[in-house]
């Protein structure tokens, strides 16, 4: 891991300067989606092979909801890879707004980790 990205406790400010002078923060993205149950795998498989800039947390097997948890800076590599894999698999972005039950407690589980 590289030393400036090292030995940030949680809830500790984890931003930095760019090159350019401006502040950057470094928080994953985490956003739901639905995936056809089926091709849940695949789906890890596939981001794994992209090393590092998102993982995948099944929320509901059964309805077949993830959670895509981005590394900072690669949310437009990742929609890519979304946009290139929804001709192929069913996959689509949950409104943020609507969250769930579900969807709740996977946040609150991984914000007391």
């Amino acid at each position: 891991m590289h030393p400036e990205y090292q030995n940030h406790a949680p809830g500790t400010d984890r931003s930095r300067v760019n090159p350019f002078g401006t502040k950057q923060t470094l928080t994953s993205t985490r956003r739901f989606f639905r995936v056809d149950r089926r091709e849940i795998s695949y789906l890890k498989f596939i981001l794994e092979a992209y090393d590092g800039i998102a993982v995948l947390t099944t929320v509901d097997p059964v309805d077949g909801m993830v959670l895509l948890t981005v590394a900072p800076g690669c949310m437009a590599d990742v929609r890519r890879v979304l946009a290139e894999l929804a001709e192929e698999i069913l996959i689509r972005e949950l409104d943020p707004g609507a969250e769930t039950a579900d969807m709740r407690n996977i946040l609150e589980q991984q914000t007391e980790t």
